[in-house]
């Protein structure tokens, strides 16, 4: 697969998985005026040569593979969603929005988004709402609020190329991802269905290599949202089968995560159990 692909005046930068860290797509956008790179998440010998100018950073949601190479950018001005920044602007905020409340975990965390994810903090520049253009008009980029993967989760749309990413809701065949604890599943649904409606020519996520025509994309909206039922209905079943469970057997299933990759894992262990607890609270459970 090339490394990139161009549409218009945009670059796209493919992410790459590597291990248990996870990159997001590059956009580069060229106007004429100040580069604008929107989540520098994957490693490229091309975004180190943008890093000695001055340039526009546009984050679209605080999570760290959209934000990996932030620390390159010294020269330039950092934008985000008004929701997200106070995450991006301060790494015990992002902690908070987790949902880490344990201290010596917390410490964990902490130490493993400094120094192998690398994530650094950063001063926004300005935010942005639903509709509205990031940075100023002349850039042509305009804001698509589709909370539920995080509050402030957004995409956007490139009105050179009429490109729309929308981001995490990325058609990967894990399904929807709300393992934060300010991630919604009702929000994320409401999401999928606002893209349903938009019409632009050509729709790009952050973590597939494709880019793809409306018509393309439709399916796949549906087959990416149906994980969300299947979850219910398999936690449904488990509850009905199995007795009374803990939260702790119950996050042992792989209701969420294949079963297999749980085991012995922490991070994984703690974000299926976030997103049980979504189901139970959209399946009027009590846990």
């Amino acid at each position: 697969m090339e490394d990139s692909a161009k549409i218009e005046n945009i670059t796209v930068f493919w992410g790459r998985h590597k291990g248990p860290l996870i990159y997001s797509n590059t956009f580069v956008v060229e106007t004429g005026q100040t580069t604008v790179i929107v989540d520098p998440g994957g490693e490229s010998g091309e975004l180190t040569k943008l890093s000695d100018k001055k340039a526009f950073i546009v984050n679209t949601h605080f999570h760290g593979d959209h934000r990996r190479m932030n620390y390159l950018f010294t020269k330039s001005d950092f934008f985000a969603p008004e929701l997200d920044a106070p995450m991006i602007e301060s790494h015990e905020q992002f902690i908070n929005a987790v949902g880490i409340t344990d201290k010596v975990l917390r410490e964990q965390w902490l130490h493993v988004v400094k120094t192998i994810y690398n994530i650094t903090e950063h001063k926004i520049a300005g935010t942005f709402r639903d509709g509205e253009h990031v940075i100023d008009k002349s850039y042509g980029i305009k804001a698509i609020a589709l909370p539920g993967h995080t509050r402030g989760h957004s995409g956007l749309y490139f009105e050179s190329a009429s490109l729309t990413l929308i981001t995490d809701i990325d058609l990967t065949d894990f399904g929807p991802w709300y393992g934060n604890e300010v991630s919604d599943i009702d929000d994320f649904l409401a999401s999928i269905d606002k893209v349903r409606q938009l019409h632009s020519k050509y729709f790009i996520t952050s973590h597939s290599n494709k880019i793809y025509t409306r018509d393309e994309l439709l399916p796949l909206l549906d087959r990416f949202a149906a994980h969300v039922q299947k979850r219910d209905r398999a936690l449904t079943e488990l509850l009905e089968t199995g007795g009374t469970l803990s939260m702790d057997e119950l996050a042992t299933y792989g209701i969420i995560y294949p079963k297999n990759s749980l085991a012995n894992n922490p991070a994984l262990l703690f974000f299926e159990k976030k997103m049980l607890e979504k189901h139970f609270k959209r399946l009027g459970i009590k846990i």
